[in-house]
């Protein structure tokens, strides 16, 4: 377990995270964090779930229903167990450095990229799950719904593409919640599961390239056992661009 920067100026939280250390969805929050390094807030980062050693503790995992993470509870007790949610909800509390955009239009660019990698990562997640040696046993194996999902999952990259402008950022000048979002998920997607980003999108590879070098997308350290039956899942399923 590692605890990451509290940082209220007169030396007492505002907000608590607690948080995993790989995932696409955690990896959302913990980029984020890295990029906007808000004050008042505690983050507590548990390398990755293990029921054996109560971890999280169980009153961690009883603050929401699924018991899963990130959650973020607030000085007031308020509970919030979704990635999206938290980052809106920094945002409208800690409203700076603003990381939604600057104008109508680049505040509508970059949810409209949040939401396509939300949903890129549905489709990500079926096909991992029902195509790779990691869901064998849990779910039910399917190499046609692992085929539907892959192309629907290439296609939402390729939407983004189009997005997409010759800019330091995938939603324009400035990093934003477009960025934490998108690196969380090409970054699991490729260190865990070997899948890279289709040849054809050309500015988002040379996004992700630059991103990958800032030190908010530092590689977390997988489970080598999980990330064994992951690695290879197109080999896996068959797919190819």
């Amino acid at each position: 377990m590692l605890r990451a920067r509290p940082v209220d100026k007169e030396g007492s939280a505002v907000i608590e995270i607690f948080n995993f250390a790989f995932g696409p969805y955690p990896q959302r929050v913990n980029i984020y964090l890295a990029e906007k390094r808000p004050e008042g807030v505690t983050v507590t980062v548990y390398t990755e779930p293990d029921r054996r050693a109560n971890t999280p503790p169980p009153e961690i995992q009883a603050l929401t229903p699924m018991g899963s993470l990130p959650i973020l509870r607030d000085a007031d007790g308020i509970v919030i167990g979704q990635s999206l949610a938290i980052l809106d909800y920094i945002e409208d509390t800690i409203p700076e450095p603003n990381m939604r955009g600057n104008t109508p239009a680049e505040r509508a660019k970059v949810r409209q990229i949040v939401h396509m990698f939300d949903e890129a990562f549905t489709f990500f997640g079926l096909w991992a799950r029902h195509g790779s040696a990691l869901g064998q046993g849990v779910v039910r194996s399917s190499r046609e719904l692992a085929e539907i999902c892959a192309e629907r999952y290439f296609g939402q990259l390729l939407l983004t593409e189009m997005l997409m402008r010759k800019e330091p950022f995938i939603a324009g000048e400035d990093v934003t919640l477009a960025d934490c979002v998108a690196m969380a998920m090409l970054q699991y997607a490729s260190d865990f599961y070997a899948v890279p980003i289709p040849p054809e999108c050309v500015k988002l590879q040379t996004w992700f390239d630059r991103f990958s070098q800032r030190p908010s997308a530092k590689r977390p350290s997988y489970p080598e056992e999980q990330r064994g039956k992951a690695f290879g899942l197109m080999d896996q399923t068959g797919v190819r661009f």
